[in-house]
């Protein structure tokens, strides 16, 4: 049997009795305790994480992320690190943590069994997992909450047709793909996705609600459907369901476990504002609010916008102007519409409602009935942007880690 090491580096008693407790559980383990902060122990934390198979610290109240990221880099990509926390932490937090090195996060307290199962897992043979299991390389995917700032915008046909292209199609009949996507409709009462691309609603969300489920891995893979496309579906259930029986821990944990699994994550949300939004609002990368140049529309979209920064949520927002072709040069009613919403007016989707229609009734994309249409190129575009941009954000970060 192989001998695992442990290093801990905190200053909290409950938490180094608790991590000696569970280490003592494990014959074949052995612990190091060192007591204080990463930041007080002088650059020796990198030597621990270095010389044991984990390294655990507690985390304080205010973290200094570049101690995280100077010991990731001083050690390298081996070695696993658990970080203990025994305050909330924002899942903003937990990703820039996850981003920075850290391999897990854990509640603290933590009941004794599990923290002994965790412990035990994170010091796992690596060799002995899945050739898919690699903490170092793993990248969180992206999430794109789309927000209609009014009903019948387009919101839905977008979120669809943009989620097909975030694929990255290629190859002869462009059937490879490069990204793994999932679309999720969190319009509980009206989502129309499973209608449009002819797929039989999904009873996942349901099944959330009615049996208190914290959705998992497992959960995932049970309640998704697959498109033709490759598309990965969570839709609304097709029965009626009240909008407040989901929870905002339920959702959050739907939407970062979506992330561990795909590469990109479209979440087409209902035109209400209910307690769990707020969770897809903090775990956006990015939301686009779909609206048009109509003075009730902007001012629906100010509202919207309004109400995040208020409630503390502040997702980096991005106009879609729909039905409407980008003007060579914009008009004073564009203009005042910019600067009523504070930032720029990034996306245009043409008006191309035969398309749009003869798409939807035949339960199938738009880049199987009209790929040449406007519409289809526009969301196309799009696609390719933001592509572009996350893959020249991870670089930047991967960069940053380095």
């Amino acid at each position: 049997m192989t001998h695992k090491s442990l290093a801990l580096i905190s200053d909290n008693e409950a938490i180094q009795s608790s991590v000696a407790r569970a280490v003592d559980r494990l014959d074949d383990h052995s612990l190091e305790t060192l007591s204080g902060t990463l930041s007080s122990v002088n650059g020796h934390a990198s030597q621990l994480l270095c010389d044991n198979d984990l390294l655990v610290f507690s985390l304080p109240e205010e973290l200094d992320v570049d101690v995280v990221s100077d010991l990731r880099r001083s050690a390298g990509p081996g070695g696993t690190i658990l970080a203990l926390s025994d305050r909330d932490i924002t899942l903003s937090e937990a990703r820039a943590l996850n981003k920075l090195g850290v391999d897990e996060i854990l509640p603290f307290p933590i009941a004794q069994d599990e923290l002994t199962e965790q412990i035990q897992r994170l010091t796992l043979d690596k060799s002995l997992l899945p050739a898919i299991y690699n903490p170092q390389m793993h990248r969180l995917g992206h999430v794109i909450s789309v927000c209609p700032a009014r009903g019948g915008i387009g919101a839905s046909t977008l979120a669809i047709n943009l989620a097909d292209q975030l694929q990255g199609h290629s190859g002869f009949f462009r059937k490879t793909t490069k990204n793994k996507v999932a679309v999720v409709d969190l319009d509980l009462q009206f989502g129309t996705i499973a209608t449009a691309l002819d797929l039989q609603p999904s009873s996942g969300l349901m099944t959330m609600a009615q049996q208190g489920v914290t959705p998992d891995r497992t959960f995932i893979q049970q309640s998704m459907v697959q498109h033709s496309s490759g598309l990965e579906v969570l839709s609304a259930p097709e029965s009626f369901m009240p909008l407040d029986v989901l929870t905002r821990e339920q959702i959050a944990a739907l939407i970062e476990t979506l992330r561990m699994e795909f590469d990109y994550v479209v979440v087409d949300l209902p035109r209400v504002l209910v307690d769990w939004v707020g969770a897809v609002v903090n775990a956006s990368d990015r939301m686009l609010m779909v609206s048009d140049s109509s003075v009730s529309s902007v001012r629906q979209a100010c509202r919207l916008i309004d109400f995040f920064a208020k409630e503390r949520l502040e997702p980096p927002v991005e106009i879609v102007f729909s039905r409407e072709r980008k003007p060579t040069f914009r008009s004073s009613h564009h203009i005042e519409a910019q600067k009523a919403l504070g930032r720029d007016l990034k996306f245009w989707l043409p008006n191309d409602e035969r398309h749009a229609k003869q798409s939807l009734d035949r339960g199938e994309l738009l880049s199987q009935t009209a790929k040449s249409c406007a519409l289809s190129k526009s969301i196309r575009t799009m696609g390719h942007k933001i592509m572009s941009e996350t893959e020249v954000g991870s670089n930047d970060q991967r960069n940053k880690a380095a």
